[in-house]
């Protein structure tokens, strides 16, 4: 209808940053009791996290059942140690909705915490689709999901290539940050708004990404 809400899946079509992922987790067996510890989960395969993107369309391995999802509440520091597994179901897919699709939604789908375990005698494969957005889109509530229905709007906009940058330098280098969508709240009292804006300034999205390079817009201050 020529809405902004109708042209988000064209845009995609044509810029988008999504990418497919081949993973392997071997079997771990720990034999020696000495090395438990009470109450802590089973060895990991993948920590807990959330997917930050928009979609990610799974296609798992039938005979290890691995994944599991938190049963949770809205908190990004919470630990709850209810862990549901993820029984694929053969010849399906599985869907996971990602914190940008929290926030174009406007919290209607969720963006769950999940991990996978190892298993103790088998190997387990994954084939991750990470369907994200153009770097240089900004995600907010679509009307529909909140104007349309008279609701309060939840989040301010989110610079995906800035949020995916933070995120890939929080897991993998030292700049002492870990971006989530509470930061982009209404209430929230997050710097990451005025950062963001300073990192789309100065960002290339055609060059290939050195958090060196941005270190000085990207770090915290804290």
């Amino acid at each position: 209808e020529g809405s902004d809400d109708a042209q988000i899946l064209d845009r995609m079509a044509l810029d988008h940053t999504s990418y497919l992922r081949m993973n392997y987790y071997p079997p771990c067996n720990l034999n020696d009791a000495s090395t438990v510890i009470p109450d802590d989960p089973p060895p990991l395969g993948i920590s807990p996290h959330r997917d930050a993107g928009f979609l990610t369309i799974l296609l798992q391995d039938d005979d290890c059942h691995s994944l599991q999802v938190a049963r949770f509440e809205d908190s990004d520091l919470g630990r709850d140690n209810s862990w549901v597994t993820v029984n694929p179901i053969p010849g399906a897919v599985t869907i996971n909705t990602g914190d940008m699709a929290m926030i174009w939604s406007n919290g209607i789908f969720r963006a769950p915490l999940h991990r996978v375990l190892t298993d103790p005698t088998k190997k387990r494969y994954s084939s991750p689709f990470f369907y994200n957005p153009g770097y240089n889109e900004l995600i907010s509530p679509l009307d529909c999901c909140c104007c349309e229905k008279k609701k309060e709007i939840k989040y301010r906009p989110c610079l995906w290539g800035y949020f995916r940058a933070l995120r890939f330098a929080g897991d993998l280098t030292d700049l002492g940050v870990e971006i989530q969508t509470s930061h982009f709240k209404m209430d929230s009292t997050s710097d990451h708004i005025e950062k963001q804006d300073e990192f789309q300034k100065a960002v290339n999205f055609e060059e290939n990404f050195n958090v060196e390079k941005y270190r000085s817009i990207l770090e915290s201050k804290d």
